[in-house]
């Protein structure tokens, strides 16, 4: 008992006696601001301070072997802006300080996703009848410079099986038939063995007629694609589809977003820009769709979310938990508060800031990606209007860059045709929308029963006064956001009429999933398969159609003149047509569940080359003009697509 009291007699002496003060030694230590981190750049600014007492005296930064002389902020605050390599770079800082001496922090490690590789840059020029190719504008690699040393050209008629034609960074080539479709690809190699590819299509030639080809976006006949609602496995339900598509007409695909996401979120909240999500499939099912979908040549499209990340991105993640601190917290676009920016209701969704070199680097490295290791076709790109009004002057750098890889690639900017912006800056075409933003053009149109020609008539005027080029306006009556399916607000003979004026004016069509066979559904209800009917008339409807515009160059043409019909507003009548006037149709749309007479008056010069007769394409009908006057019988919800006998 006496030692027990001894010992808790000493324990409570201990207890009470001041300790000694740490030593200045133990009190300083070296921090870096930043933590791991991945890095768009080939360098970045390393921060850090001493915490503790005393000053800095010198301070390096070490990374790799290089020790880089950091600038001091007295007291304590050091900076220096540090050259990287690809892949991992540890990162150290050393300093000494007044009192303790040498210290060192605890090292970082900075992962630089880029790849160090030349960069293959394609020019073709006529000269005397001939094809020139240059590569001179070729670059050599970004970090190391290294000099490009090996050149490589390659017709690809059928990219399975590139013909080589010559070495060398120029090659000069016989004249070739006007309306060959082949690309040029150019293959480099630098002196450490590191390669690039680009590509480039002959550009017209003036003194060869026909050699102004148009672009496949021109005649394409789009088709949007959800993949859960094809199926489970979705991706392979999607391939399993194709036949189907191809015997519909379809010539594209546009594939809903299929990038890392939450589970169950539709796309637009992306985790992972470089991963298929596993839910949808697997990185060879989806080079197996693509393989699958060119054999019937069919293109693919994917959806591109480079306006914002999920708040769930690792990014956003490390940026909310370190703040400041962190090296991607500058990637969001931010208000003065600091707090980052969204649009709408869209908390879930912060936006990206573009004035940050990193982030513009990133989502061109993305973009980058998908074209060269799965051979896609081109992007919807979601929300580009909203990067178009923080950073107006991307887009443009953006499209050139895809397109020194792949000239045939195709980009539609989810925005309004009625602004030239966007034909302007790189993009082929835009959305049917009003100068409202995310506005249907169409939308108000089927607002009431009656009246509908009048008022689809007014909104097809006011999208050619604003666009540039009507013809590249993207059509739909039903995408991803139009919320309950057209033939459900509108019923079935509507939906007849609304897709024969989808499928017969200038634009680029775009019919979504199961849109065909009057499939029921809200495109947010949920990632399942759909319940479909099985084709039926409507399916066959659509059919014609489509075979119709793909068969009549005169539907595919920018020309669109707008006929009187009578009083009555549910007729709507218009001429498509080209150059020729010889070649048109005239197409005449009853919406409504009434028969109407009418009498069309057909100006000249179209109307003198339809005294012949006219044949209706869909029925085959005949029709006679009487002067330059077209009387027609028309049944409710009709439909006649007439073309010169």
């Amino acid at each position: 008992m006496a030692a027990l009291l001894s010992a808790a007699s000493s324990c409570e002496s201990a207890a009470t006696s001041p300790s000694p003060p740490p030593s200045r030694t133990t009190q300083a230590r070296l921090e870096l601001h930043a933590g791991d981190a991945e890095v768009w750049a080939w360098s970045a600014r390393i921060q850090g301070a001493l915490a503790g007492p005393g000053a800095l005296e010198d301070c390096v930064v070490q990374v790799g072997g290089a020790a880089i002389p950091a600038a001091i902020e007295p007291p304590q605050r050091f900076s220096a802006d540090v050259p990287l390599l690809e892949g991992e770079n540890e990162i150290v800082a050393r300093c000494r300080e007044t009192g303790s001496g040498d210290l060192a922090s605890a090292p970082v490690t900075y992962h630089v996703r880029l790849r160090d590789a030349p960069r293959a840059r394609a020019r073709a020029a006529w000269a005397d009848g001939r094809l020139l190719l240059d590569a001179a504008s070729s670059e050599p690699s970004e970090r190391s410079r290294a000099e490009v040393v090996a050149f490589e050209w390659l017709r690809l008629r059928d990219a399975a099986t590139p013909e080589r034609l010559g070495l060398g960074p120029r090659l000069e080539l016989p004249a070739t038939d006007a309306a060959d479709p082949a690309l040029y690809e150019l293959r480099v190699q630098d002196d450490r063995g590191r390669s690039d590819a680009a590509r480039v299509a002959p550009p017209p030639d003036a003194a060869r007629p026909g050699a102004n080809a148009r672009a496949w976006i021109d005649d394409a006949i789009l088709y949007g694609v959800v993949p859960p609602f094809f199926g489970d496995p979705p991706l392979e339900s999607v391939r399993a589809a194709l036949p189907a598509l191809e015997q519909l007409g379809v010539t594209a695909i546009w594939l809903s977003p299929l990038f890392g996401a939450p589970p169950g979120d539709f796309g637009y909240a992306v985790t992972d820009y470089f991963a298929v999500r596993p839910d949808y499939g697997t990185e060879r099912d989806l080079r197996e769709l693509v393989d699958e979908a060119h054999r019937r040549d069919i293109r693919v499209l994917l959806d591109l979310v480079p306006n914002h990340t999920s708040a769930e991105h690792p990014y956003f993640r490390q940026a909310e938990q370190r703040q400041g601190r962190s090296h991607t917290f500058a990637f969001y676009d931010r208000d003065d508060g600091g707090e980052p920016t969204h649009y709408f209701d869209w908390e879930h969704l912060p936006n990206l800031n573009y004035d940050n070199a990193e982030v513009e680097r990133w989502m061109l490295e993305v973009s980058l990606h998908w074209v060269r290791r799965f051979g896609i076709d081109g992007y919807r790109v979601d929300a580009a209007w909203g990067i178009k009004d923080r950073r107006s002057a991307l887009w443009s750098a953006w499209a050139a860059e895809l397109r020194r890889v792949n000239p045939e690639l195709s980009l539609i900017a989810e925005a309004s045709a009625r602004d030239p912006y966007y034909l302007q800056n790189g993009f082929d075409a835009a959305y049917d929308w009003t100068e409202e933003l995310g506005h249907w053009a169409w939308k108000d149109v089927f607002s009431a029963p009656r009246g509908v020609a009048a008022r689809l008539g007014a909104a097809l005027s006011a999208t050619a006064a604003g666009a540039s080029r009507a013809e590249r306006t993207l059509r739909f009556i039903n995408n991803n956001d139009t919320g309950a399916r057209f033939i459900t607000r509108h019923g079935p003979g509507m939906t007849r009429v609304a897709a024969a004026a989808l499928l017969t004016l200038p634009g680029i069509p775009c019919v979504y999933s199961f849109d065909e066979l009057g499939a029921e559904y809200e495109p947010y209800g949920g990632l399942e398969p759909v319940s479909r009917p099985a084709p039926g008339a409507l399916a066959r409807h659509y059919e014609r159609l489509i075979r119709l515009r793909r068969s009549t160059a005169a539907l595919r043409a920018p020309g669109l003149l707008t006929l009187h019909a009578g009083p009555d507003d549910e007729i709507l009548a218009y001429l498509r047509h080209g150059d020729d006037a010889s070649r048109f149709a005239l197409v005449v749309l009853n919406f409504s569940d009434r028969p109407a007479r009418k009498r069309i008056v057909v100006p000249e010069p179209f109307a003198g080359h339809a005294r012949g007769g006219l044949r209706d394409s869909l029925s085959g009908a005949a029709a006679r003009l009487h002067g330059r006057s077209l009387p027609l019988d028309l049944a409710p919800w009709d439909v006649r697509v007439l073309v010169p006998r």
